[in-house]
């Protein structure tokens, strides 16, 4: 075929960079930002993708130019060389340039959204246990009950020990749902800047190594036996509200409102299912009604079940 080798190789190439360009335009792209801190994380996400679109781009259009020019020589033979130092020194250096500059602008990202001793006091706090193939979330009845006074050390120290303390030992009266978050959306002050709504969830798995994903709120966080591991978000977008009426969450009317929580590890033969929702509630009001109607929802189970078993 000769030459046809690289028309081919180079127009598959060229097909797949421009269809790349148009993901956005069916939606195959990142999914709605709906985190204070997400639009750090998607910047540093286009600053790698471009560094890695620029230089796979230079690296195939090397390839289908070596391919068209070195095709069949009949009657020529190959030349072969043996390293050029200056040449690996240079395909060295430029990539390592690279990583050290990624390395150092990704740290205010990183330090922002991971440092536990730059967290900010949460005004709800959320325990998550994940097993085959779910998530058990535990709720307090004081959303409020772990905040404390971020001037004041001491009390900082305090309450996150007895936030963890409560993690680790449930109480009778915590609210537990199965695959569902529910939070309140953050009060915006002024424009990009909010105010409140600060959610802080502590993690645990009760068998094997699980993933917790929150896709819209550009969080994923690793879960491992034996650890209890913290993380914080604040929504700027809500996608439901509390009917006292019917005593149910509404639900969104566009489908990419629906917002997820996946598990990112395979973690067994239903990895698939383990799928929940992510409820914002408007207001915090909106979520105080909600919390109150599933706990008493919640007693009321268990006297129907006490009375099954005949207690």
């Amino acid at each position: 075929m000769g030459k046809g080798w690289s028309v081919f190789f180079g127009v598959v190439l060229f097909a797949t960079f421009i269809l790349n360009f148009m993901a956005p335009a069916f939606g195959w792209w990142l999914p709605e930002n709906i985190a204070s801190f997400g639009g750090d994380v998607d910047d540093l996400f286009y600053l790698i993708t471009g560094f890695t679109a620029f230089f796979f781009v230079l690296t195939e259009v090397i390839l289908v130019y070596a391919m068209w020019k070195f095709a069949q020589r009949p009657g020529e033979r190959s030349v072969y060389t043996h390293g050029n130092h200056r040449l690996e020194m240079l395909w060295t250096a430029i990539p390592a340039a690279i990583l050290l500059f990624i390395a150092v602008a990704q740290i205010t990202v990183w330090e922002r959204i991971k440092y536990q001793k730059i967290m900010p006091s949460p005004d709800l706090t959320v325990s998550v246990m994940a097993r085959q193939w779910e998530w058990r979330l535990r709720y307090p009845q004081r959303p409020d009950r772990f905040g404390y006074d971020e001037k004041d050390a001491k009390d900082k120290t305090l309450k996150a020990r007895q936030a963890r303390a409560w993690v680790e030992n449930p109480e009778i009266d915590d609210v537990h749902t199965t695959n569902e978050l529910h939070c309140w959306k953050a009060t915006e002050v002024k424009p990009g800047v909010w105010k409140g709504g600060n959610i802080k969830i502590y993690l645990q798995t009760r068998d094997v190594i699980h993933s917790f994903t929150l896709p819209n709120l550009r969080l994923k966080q690793d879960m491992l036996p034996g650890k209890t591991i913290p993380m914080w978000f604040q929504a700027t977008k809500h996608n439901t509200e509390f009917d006292p009426k019917t005593g149910r969450c509404t639900e969104p009317h566009d489908k990419k409102e629906a917002w997820e929580i996946a598990c990112q590890e395979l973690c067994g033969g239903r990895h698939y299912a383990m799928r929940g929702r992510l409820y914002v509630h408007k207001t915090r009001e909106s979520y105080l009604a909600w919390l109150a109607h599933a706990y008493k929802q919640q007693e009321l189970r268990s006297a129907e079940k006490s009375v099954a078993l005949g207690q």
